[in-house]
């Protein structure tokens, strides 16, 4: 029990510790304020917006506020009005499959938009455009806000920005770029706009990025000169800047068939799929003559190995596949003789069960981009198309959709001279 002395000191004690205690936090109550200020305020650094060119050999970080996205399956594509060299427009637009409304992204005078891809995540749009003799790598948001410029090429075709492709997690796009040296392949980290050279260039040899197998590692094909790309490599960009060709990871050799393979890795990223075909030699000189069968679907692990075959017919010609879900295959069938009645675009199980042919009116997927929402909408329901009918000096371009169950496809924009191309599905 307390004395009345104690209880009485300790009463005096306590408002003396109290004061001396007000008295310290005040004499440091500035700089604390100050950080608490700070912290309480702070935000995100922004990286600089602009769609002029950085300065030459550096690229800039993209600021990229996410929005909240619809449910509407969506199709953005590429409309292009005048030529390559002579543009007028090129424009972004979106179609809604539901409404079927048209919405203009982005419309750009003299302007020729040469490749788009859709990001992961349905809200963004990362385009390659020339203008005046400027490439430029540009990305904008889906409801067209937030353009800007992260890169840009020193012209046509010296420059010229190739084959970019997009990781999934959103952070790191891998180009080829076109050099008075040849081509070499480049890596941009968009958080914090850090640019390198992965692979140098090396003269006669051309590495072309196609798709990523995961947020590190690329499939990338070797061309020789005047010829096409005959075999698969891994290039692991975890494994720093210049790295030498000869220690790419080689997982597939199609030189057996150099003018009729294709591939894809596994909605899991596990396994890779090929398609080989047949091409008869060209009578009148160099490259491919007619494509028929026999042709096969083969799978093996992502990185190489034996394959097993998925699926086999001795009378059409497999010109490309995609894995667009965890089940299911897209495959072309592009017969020049033989036969020719059941080319199109056409369905398969990865385990090569229930074949079954979509349509006949389109033999060509996304040549933009691999991955499953470059083909197919979000919800695995729909597949899109694009056809280029007519002759070469007046083209028909005709964009389509239809039902991964099958039945007639749907014509949404047809036009001709005007160029249209498929840049992938989103939802709005």
């Amino acid at each position: 029990m307390h004395s009345p002395r104690t209880t009485r000191f300790t009463r005096l004690l306590i408002p003396l510790l109290v004061g001396c205690l007000v008295v310290l936090f005040t004499a440091a109550a500035p700089r604390s304020q100050a950080s608490a200020s700070s912290i309480a305020t702070s935000h995100p650094l922004r990286p600089a917006i602009s769609t002029s060119c950085p300065a030459s050999g550096t690229a800039r970080a993209a600021y990229m506020p996410s929005m909240t996205l619809g449910t509407h399956s969506t199709i953005v594509y590429i409309v292009n009005e005048g030529t390559f060299a002579n543009p007028t427009f090129g424009t972004l637009k979106r179609y809604d499959v539901v409404t079927g409304v048209k919405v203009e992204v982005v419309k750009m005078a003299n302007t020729y938009i040469a490749s788009a891809q859709v990001s992961a995540n349905g809200q963004w749009l990362l385009f390659v455009a020339q203008s005046a003799g400027q490439v430029r790598l540009q990305l904008i948001r889906m409801d067209g806000q937030y353009l800007q410029t992260l890169y840009c090429g020193a012209g046509s075709p010296q420059g010229s920005i190739l084959d970019e492709q997009w990781s999934t997690n959103q952070h790191l796009v891998v180009f080829l770029q076109v050099l008075q040296s040849g081509t070499a392949i480049y890596l941009l980290n968009v958080t914090n706009g850090a640019l390198q050279v992965e692979l140098p260039a090396v003269q006669t040899l051309t590495f072309a990025p196609r798709t990523w197998l995961d947020n590190t590692r690329v499939y990338v094909t070797l061309e020789r000169t005047d010829s096409p790309p005959t075999i698969l490599y891994i290039l692991d960009t975890s494994k720093g800047a210049n790295q030498n060709p000869q220690n790419l990871q080689k997982v597939f050799d199609g030189s057996s068939t150099p003018f009729c393979w294709d591939f894809d890795s596994s909605y899991d990223t596990t396994k890779l799929f090929t398609t080989q075909c047949t091409v008869d030699p060209n009578p009148n000189g160099p490259g491919a003559g007619n494509y028929h069968g026999p042709s096969v679907i083969n799978v093996r692990p992502a990185t190489g190995g034996s394959p097993t075959s998925v699926y086999t017919r001795n009378d059409l010609a497999f010109t490309s596949v995609r894995a667009v879900t965890s089940s299911t295959l897209l495959f072309t069938v592009g017969n020049t003789s033989g036969v020719t009645s059941q080319n199109g675009l056409w369905r398969v199980g990865t385990n090569g069960f229930n074949p079954v042919r979509l349509t006949g009116t389109g033999n060509q997927l996304n040549q933009f981009s691999q991955f499953p929402w470059s083909n197919v909408s979000r919800n695995g329901s729909q597949y899109v198309l694009g056809i280029v009918s007519g002759s070469p000096t007046s083209p028909t371009y005709t964009l389509e959709y239809g039902s991964m169950s099958g039945g007639a496809p749907f014509v949404f924009a047809s036009i001709t001279n005007v160029q249209l191309l498929v840049v992938g599905w989103t939802t709005m």
